[in-house]
């Protein structure tokens, strides 16, 4: 994380007027470029932590005696909270400011890691989990929108690649970081939420020194409707989220049912965390590394690549069972992490893009539930269908139902 260098101390006025509006108060303040640094790395530590337990389902499942399914409903049960909250809580940022939301939140997740640490029972996984996933909530609902308004240049596409950039580096890092530290400590369901518990502790604390950015209103503010996406925006909308679900869908499978896979599959070990992490950390790099190689190409024909790079990467993954070579699934993960990575840098710009500066963050939280979702409920159903029929022929039908939503954004576009 950057070094945070203090200011001098300033008044510092929330960007609300009318009667309502609170006085100004006395606060030292982060400087834009070092609060801008700020909200990006706390970005990539919720996305972080929030797959901490990735590499560790083989051991939960060796403890507590449970099967795939329960894999996947844990899994699932995080963006099952994550989704309610941005609906409900997420539109508080376009009201009652962005600062509150991200402070909030990290220090929500703190509590989860903490019910992970002292976890000696399924229910206290679960129970972590949809902690994290209200506090990942408040933190998604505006964070993005946050280092676009923080962006030292104001500039649109720079500040959706900070934002998806941050999401794949702490994509990356988490599960690799986890599964090291599970193999190497002797508390291998412990030492990593206790790393995440002093990390979200410390943001929390620098996150309330940074400035408020929510535009100013000069109208009442209009109670927003669950959901609502403004009319003039509703076709490039439903457009960029049918990519957008494609790719989230791919990320579901890698961080809910790849290390099952690994295991039952192709006969990766329980006791060798790291090789899952390792497995789930290639993917998102190779998702970073492509939103680096075409950030100045948001195309049609990009786009086309990347929808195409995502379902040949997943394909060549499901025929790695045929064979159970690990280094042909790894490198259809390193393949579909790439489409993943282009399709999520190019629609998040897109959402940015085309959200009113007044519903900025409504739209935005609208946009992550459709991918949120497209994360979650495919991995739910498979994690049980798994349990009847095996991971491999379940992978297979992954791809079918990813080749049909690949189809429908294609049509889309077109």
């Amino acid at each position: 994380m950057a070094t945070l260098e203090a200011v001098t101390p300033r008044t510092v006025t929330p960007r609300t007027v009318g009667p309502d509006a609170p006085t100004p108060v006395h606060r030292r303040a982060w400087s834009p470029r070092t609060s801008f640094r700020l909200v990006v790395a706390t970005q990539a530590l919720l996305l972080a932590a929030s797959n901490f337990p990735t590499p560790l389902f083989p051991i939960y499942e060796r403890r507590y005696g449970f099967s795939s399914s329960v894999v996947t409903m844990l899994f699932g049960v995080y963006v099952l909270a994550l989704v309610p909250t941005l609906l409900t809580l997420g539109r508080l940022a376009d009201r009652v400011g962005r600062r509150p939301l991200l402070v909030s939140g990290i220090a929500i997740t703190a509590v989860s890691s903490a019910a992970f640490a002292a976890a000696h029972s399924v229910a206290w996984l679960f129970a972590g989990e949809i902690i994290y996933g209200v506090g990942g909530g408040l933190v998604m609902s505006c964070v993005a929108v946050t280092i676009r308004e923080l962006h030292p240049a104001q500039d649109i596409a720079g500040g959706a690649r900070a934002s998806t950039l941050a999401a794949a580096g702490g994509l990356a890092v988490g599960p690799l970081l986890s599964g090291a530290l599970a193999t190497v400590t002797p508390w291998p369901t412990v030492s990593p939420y206790l790393l995440d518990m002093v990390a979200a502790v410390l943001v929390a604390v620098a996150l309330a020194r940074i400035p408020e950015t929510r535009p100013v209103r000069s109208t009442p503010v209009v109670r927003p409707r669950l959901l609502h996406v403004p009319v003039s925006i509703r076709r490039p909308f439903v457009t960029n989220a049918l990519a957008g679900a494609a790719a989230w869908m791919t990320v579901g499978w890698i961080f809910g049912l790849s290390p099952s896979f690994l295991h039952e599959e192709l006969g990766v070990h329980v006791t060798q965390p790291v090789v899952a992490g390792l497995f789930a950390a290639l993917a998102i790099a190779s998702n970073g590394t492509a939103q680096i190689v075409f950030r100045n190409h948001n195309t049609m024909r990009s786009l086309r690549l990347a929808l195409l790079a995502l379902l040949g990467g997943f394909a060549v993954m499901a025929a790695s069972t045929l064979i159970d070579a690990l280094g042909i699934a790894i490198v259809g993960a390193v393949l579909a992490g790439a489409g993943v990575g282009v399709l999520v840098m190019n629609t998040m710009s897109n959402i940015q893009h085309i959200a009113p500066v007044d519903a900025r963050g409504g739209v935005t939280s609208a946009f992550l539930t459709v991918c949120y979702i497209a994360m979650s409920v495919p991995v739910l159903i498979a994690g049980f269908v798994a349990d009847g029929v095996g991971l491999g022929r379940v992978t297979a039908l992954y791809l079918a139902a990813l080749a049909i939503l690949v189809v429908a954004a294609f049509t889309r576009r077109r």
